[in-house]
């Protein structure tokens, strides 16, 4: 028979479970009433108002709160796969190639070279000078490639398009929810924008001249034809063999040497058949497929009830506000193979990331030596080192000229 001592153990045992789940059945409440309020709230900002009057800067606002609150780390990623993709279009790999900028020398200064520019093109406030600068930049860079004939119209608009089709596609199919019908007018409204911007001709959609309804519509458009456009142009060649390779170490490195073959493997399940053949990759074996398709799961479970939202103070920001008052050069928060315009504080150098580096990777930090350009970026001057200190007159008459063209104010499908 049980004593009393024993009963009074087995009584504080119930009065402790039932406490604690008393405060799960509260916290899992809490949770499930916050997950779904700031889409809420997104979507109250167009309650009785038609997609078509979405601007700019609304359009910004939303997919700013995606990528930073969100979706930040699916967001990120969409950006980085997009790049990856770039290597499967033979054309464009064949100009990485010519250009020698993502050869084993120059391809971590031009992964981050490219990523700073698209973040500052994403993340800054619209039409304040640094992000106009970055579209600028872009342009200027582009340039000359263009007006030779070398980057085609079509693979701007790919290189555009693909963007829409893995923000959509990784959000829809990584997330904890999809995105709605606001958030993917926004996406249009966005990428509409800053394809206009950049000259980029939209004469390939089939809407482009009776016009698109609002975002959504656009980006639908735009979504179908670069999916459609990738399986015709993304064909196996030497060039996008040699560069699918590069861009796949770049994202394999400071990864410990056993498991980079499952990382890559990992990265491959997320590519179309087409933009794998083309790259050379090979097929994920069946039970990498099973273990990336279940962490995925998992983690979609733990957002959808377990996690509360991200709150603002937590905001994945990877530019720095403001610039170095001494240099008036801005730093980011991330590196990829090297520490590419990353400020050597302590943390940036004995952080868990530093640490990683140190024992599993290459052993590349910041430091003051300014061997990575730590001291910071200039928009104007950012790209290929032969470039940094050529067409500062065009590079600023294009920055003038988008100035003048009231970008964050615009209305791209108002009537």
């Amino acid at each position: 028979m049980l004593s009393v001592t024993d009963m009074a153990d087995i009584n504080v045992t119930r009065e402790h479970l039932f406490v604690a789940g008393t405060i799960s059945v509260l916290y899992l409440l809490l949770a499930r009433s916050l997950r779904f309020r700031r889409v809420r709230k997104i979507e109250s900002r167009f309650d009785g108002r038609p997609f078509s009057c979405m601007t700019v800067r609304e359009a910004h606002e939303i997919f700013r709160e995606l990528r930073e609150l969100e979706f930040p780390y699916t967001l990120h990623s969409a950006m980085k796969l997009s790049l990856l993709k770039t290597a499967s279009i033979p054309t464009m790999a064949k100009l990485f190639v010519a250009t020698r900028q993502l050869n084993e020398k120059n391809a971590s200064k031009r992964a981050a070279d490219t990523e700073v520019i698209l973040n500052e093109v994403h993340d800054r406030d619209p039409g304040s000078d640094s992000h106009l600068l970055g579209i600028a930049r872009m342009n200027y860079l582009h340039a000359r490639y263009r007006k030779a004939g070398k980057i085609l119209d079509e693979d701007m608009l790919y290189t555009l398009g693909s963007a829409v089709v893995d923000i959509i596609q990784g959000v829809d199919k990584n997330e904890w929810r999809h995105l709605t019908d606001v958030e993917r007018c926004a996406i249009g409204v966005f990428h509409w924008s800053l394809g206009d911007a950049m000259e980029i001709p939209f004469t390939f959609l089939p809407s482009h001249k009776t016009g698109w309804r609002d975002g959504r519509h656009f980006a639908e458009e735009l979504y179908e034809w670069t999916l459609a456009y990738e399986k015709v142009a993304a064909q196996p060649t030497d060039s996008t063999r040699y560069i699918g390779r590069r861009l796949m170490e770049l994202a394999k490195c400071n990864i410990p040497a056993l498991l980079k073959p499952l990382v890559e493997s990992i990265v491959v399940t997320k590519l179309e058949e087409h933009s794998r053949i083309s790259m050379g990759f090979e097929k994920p074996g069946f039970l990498v497929t099973v273990f990336a398709r279940s962490i995925l799961i998992v983690r979609k479970f733990i957002l959808r009830y377990l996690a509360l939202p991200r709150p603002q103070s937590k905001a994945v920001r990877v530019l720095n506000e403001s610039p170095d008052p001494s240099t008036g050069l801005y730093t980011w928060n991330i590196w990829i193979e090297h520490p590419w315009y990353i400020k050597p504080t302590f943390k940036n150098r004995w952080g868990l990331k530093a640490i990683f580096v140190r024992v599993c990777g290459n052993g590349a930090l910041p430091s003051k030596n300014d061997f990575y350009k730590e001291s910071g970026y200039d928009l104007r001057a950012i790209g290929p080192a032969v470039q940094e200190e050529r067409g500062q007159d065009e590079m600023e008459a294009i920055f003038q000229s988008l100035k003048g063209t009231n970008y964050a104010s615009g209305c791209p499908f108002h009537a």
